[in-house]
């Protein structure tokens, strides 16, 4: 690989370190615990691999911290009120908990990549150029209600959700043939990309695109559901100037499909409902028949609890095995890995 390209890969893994560091040295910053944590259970790794084996370990074992930070805030912010006080930590519990977990597996990641001088780098948040890149253009007059998709801040530094907003756009155009036209940005967490892409050569640009998700039982069904609007679009029918033609009635387009050939992954902590004493629960939720419902369209799989606890059925990897997916996709386009 050439050195320019090699050294871009390197320079946006560091760059996404850097600022997960940052994030975490601000006061009362909620992700520190779990960074630390994370750290400290890597401190002595001497295979890069190990770098992103059983994430949900530190970010589980950062949880108790997490809550104190985030109660004594709250106990300075509302001291007087109680009730806002429960009621803000509940709040600011479940979104640091989504936070967290994609920060974490942001950073080790980034770091695992800058450790084996991979030309892959990773890109968290996803820029912005790339999410209305990827967004996807409704114009069948589709009803898509704005407050279930839009329940998410794109603003990392507030250590709210990170997960993209969907924005909702109705246009007054085709009104008169009862069509609208909603525009939303897709669900994804993390994108990797390969410095040594030749963007010259004029063909679709291989992304990875990966959901992240503490648990699947909320958020896996609106992964699967932008799975399903990815392969629409990316493989539109031959047909499709047909009246009849099923995918022309979708009316799902993406603008720049041609631009980009999509991988889509999801990755999870496998936590639900894990400190049930109920030893079912204990296990895992990946060999559910909800989950199995809502991710039997994605390929790449990925859980990062490697406990001895938890099932792993077969169609799920552990997180470690993305180096296997990165490798092979590198060898397909012809890329440096």
């Amino acid at each position: 690989m050439q050195p320019v390209k090699f050294m871009i890969a390197k320079k946006q893994n560091e760059l996404v370190v850097m600022k997960i560091e940052q994030r975490a040295l601000k006061p009362d910053s909620v992700v520190a615990p779990c960074l630390s944590r994370y750290k400290n259970y890597k401190i002595n790794c001497s295979n890069p691999i190990e770098l992103l084996d059983n994430l949900t370990f530190p970010f589980l074992d950062a949880a108790d911290d997490t809550q104190n930070l985030i109660e004594n805030k709250m106990r300075r912010k509302w001291e007087n009120d109680l009730e806002k006080v429960s009621r803000s930590v509940t709040n600011s519990l479940l979104r640091s908990a989504g936070t967290n977990y994609q920060t974490l597996v942001s950073y080790a990641l980034a770091k695992y990549l800058i450790t084996v001088n991979s030309s892959w780098y990773l890109q968290f948040p996803v820029p912005k150029d790339l999410t209305e890149a990827l967004a996807i253009k409704f114009t069948a007059g589709i009803p898509i209600n704005p407050e279930e998709e839009s329940d998410k801040n794109t603003n990392i530094d507030n250590e709210d959700d990170t997960q993209l907003s969907l924005d909702f756009t109705e246009t007054q155009e085709n009104k008169t043939d009862g069509q609208s036209i909603a525009i939303i940005k897709p669900d994804v967490d993390i994108v990797l990309k390969n410095a040594s892409w030749n963007k010259n050569l004029g063909s679709a640009e291989p992304i990875l695109l990966l959901s992240v998700k503490t648990s699947l039982v909320d958020r896996a069904g609106q992964a699967a559901r932008w799975k399903i609007y990815f392969d629409i679009a990316m493989n539109p029918c031959r047909l499709r100037e047909n009246q009849e033609c099923v995918y022309r009635s979708l009316g799902i387009m993406m603008n720049q499909a041609a631009a980009y050939k999509i991988y889509h992954g999801i990755v999870t902590a496998n936590i639900y409902k894990i400190k049930f004493h109920d030893l079912r629960y204990q296990k895992g939720e990946l060999n559910s028949g909800q989950t199995k419902s809502n991710t039997y369209m994605f390929e790449h799989k990925f859980t990062t609890r490697n406990d001895g606890i938890a099932i792993t059925p077969p169609d799920w990897n552990q997180f470690s095995q993305i180096a296997v997916l990165l490798k092979r996709l590198s060898h397909y386009y012809k890329l440096t890995e």
